[in-house]
């Protein structure tokens, strides 16, 4: 999430709710694993943008959309000084 100023080590508060608002950063569990990322609903697909333009978005369709679980939305972090 280096574009969004979250760094590696930083703690991340996270208010749970199943559902955010498009753009927002949400706690997102994929195969039992937790990312955060941008979340952008659009007919049909959910789009899960990373804040690293290194990484690629992960796109999920109506077949495998069950595959994700918003776990929460992302309100406030905390970052250590560097």
């Amino acid at each position: 999430m280096i574009n969004a100023r979250i760094w590696d080590g930083d703690i991340v508060m996270i208010r749970h709710q199943e559902d955010v608002e498009n753009g927002e950063i949400a706690a997102v569990r994929i195969d039992g694993e937790v990312t955060l990322k941008r979340v952008y609903k659009h007919p049909g697909m959910v789009q899960l943008m990373p804040e690293n333009s290194a990484y690629p978005p992960m796109i999920y369709n109506n077949g495998n959309c069950s595959e994700i679980c918003i776990v929460g939305k992302a309100i406030a972090f905390l970052s250590l000084v560097r």
